[in-house]
């Protein structure tokens, strides 16, 4: 289940207004596109997947308006009933008269009574000594007198000091008269950083889920047929250090070129569009193959060398069907095969077109695994973001984006849409040679695709991004 309140606190943000009637557009359009978009993959998910990231989608929502409301007003205090309140007078009312105390007249001299006579004192009988009792009365413990202390000076004198020992509060309970209450342990609350730590676990991999749901489905719809014809071209030998640049990759010794046969160049004319195409579509582009090379992990032995396979890719610029009336859509199509280490990749760069969504372009990686001869079916668990470079041996910088999982051989990045960024990864895209891309299949084992551009591939790339602008 997936958190969309990063994505959808960012469209918010970037709204200049945030009034409830604009918010709850945005968010009856993010409902819509997400159900309609995950009802479009392919393969169709379950219902209840469906209704997993829909009660997802709503929690993200009630938090955001929860954060948004506006805070409750405080309470007044009630009336406090006494005399201090009181007004000291009453409007209207007269002025009191001053209280005048009369003089004390002075009191007559009397003389002094004489005494009472009150007769002879009766004799008192004497006292009988107390009895002491017949079964002695033991002291209760703690039961010691306590010296008569006036109110006004119990006010005035200092607090007694909390018993400091465990048995004070027994002494203290049987002296207030002989029963004790029973004592709860008042337990303190965790610390927050078990909750913490929760939260940015959960944070991030939710959110690794939302370009998952946000931007796959946009890009997973029907796609009409190629609009351009394919042309081969014999590829270029492989450069010397490529297999030492794996090498120092992912380990192990440089293993040997291989050999490769060369392939025979093939051209095929551009082919008649039927009557019923959108005069909007891209002119048809020749198509030409470039080098690929496929750098697999070697784990049959420690430190083995690894497994070189060369393949080619086809760059292609390619007019899609816009989303709900929208006019045609141009992208970038990348296919490339390694028929020997039976894998295929193929790459398509859109821009995207969604506002809810915080990515200048996607780029949707859809892999086809059906494995070597006599050895297990695999496929494609993970992989890392795309990077370019100047040449196959070198290290490549990676573009700025996320990439998320949708299944296994299928996999989405989303690329940055803050300014910078997207400068950065226009230029990483424009003007270097080679692209670069991590994989690891189920099995373990992790491998490197390179993709050349060429100049086919520059050409396709300077025309998107000319289109885009």
């Amino acid at each position: 289940m997936a958190d969309y309140y990063p994505l959808l606190a960012r469209a918010l943000e970037a709204m200049p207004d945030r009034s409830p009637a604009l918010r709850k557009a945005v968010y009856e359009r993010a409902r819509s596109a997400l159900i309609s978009q995950l009802r479009s993959l392919d393969p169709p998910l379950s219902d209840a997947d469906i209704d997993l990231e829909a009660r997802a989608l709503e929690a993200a929502i009630v938090r955001l308006e929860a954060e948004r409301a506006p805070p409750e007003p405080i309470p007044e205090p009630a009336p406090v009933d006494s005399w201090q309140d009181l007004p000291e007078s009453v409007p209207g009312a007269p002025e009191p008269e001053p209280l005048r105390i009369p003089p004390r007249a002075p009191e007559p001299f009397l003389p002094p009574a004489p005494p009472p006579d009150l007769g002879p004192t009766p004799l008192l009988p004497p006292e009988a000594p107390v009895a002491a009792p017949l079964i002695p009365i033991q002291a209760r413990k703690g039961r010691e007198e306590t010296p008569f202390v006036d109110p006004a000076d119990a006010l005035l004198m200092p607090p007694e000091p909390a018993p400091s020992e465990p048995g004070a509060d027994e002494t203290t309970s049987e002296a207030g008269g002989g029963r004790q209450r029973p004592r709860i342990d008042v337990v303190a609350p965790p610390a927050g950083r078990s909750r913490l730590v929760r939260n940015i676990v959960v944070g991030a991999v939710l959110f690794t889920v939302i370009g998952l749901i946000a931007v796959a489905a946009f890009l997973l719809r029907d796609k009409p047929a190629d609009l351009h014809p394919i042309a081969a071209e014999q590829p270029e030998t492989a450069p010397s250090g490529a297999e030492s640049k794996y090498a120092d990759r992912i380990g192990g010794d440089p293993a040997a070129p291989l050999p490769r046969a060369p392939q025979p160049n093939v051209s095929t004319p551009s082919s008649a569009q039927p009557s019923t195409a959108t005069p909007s579509a891209a002119p048809a582009d020749l198509t030409v193959a470039q080098r690929a090379v496929f750098y697999e992990e070697n784990t049959s032995a420690a430190n083995a060398p690894p497994t070189v396979v060369q393949g080619r890719v086809q760059w292609r610029l390619e007019t899609v069907n816009g989303e709900r009336g929208q006019p045609l859509e141009t992208v970038v199509r990348a296919n490339a095969d390694f028929p020997d280490a039976g894998i295929t990749l193929t790459m398509t760069i859109n821009r995207n077109r969604d506002t809810t969504l915080p990515a200048s372009h996607t780029i949707e990686l859809a892999f086809t695994t059906d494995g070597l001869a006599g050895g297990p079916k695999r496929a494609v668990q993970d992989i890392g973001l795309l990077q370019a470079k100047e040449e196959e041996n070198a290290r490549g910088s990676p573009v700025s984006g996320l990439p998320v999982r949708v299944r296994e051989n299928l996999f989405l990045i989303g690329l940055s849409s803050l300014r910078n960024d997207i400068e950065r990864n226009t230029d990483l895209l424009l003007h270097r040679n080679w692209l670069e891309l991590a994989i690891k299949f189920n099995t373990g084992s992790r491998a490197i695709i390179n993709l050349e551009k060429g100049t086919a591939g520059a050409q396709v790339m300077e025309k998107a991004f000319a289109q885009w602008q």
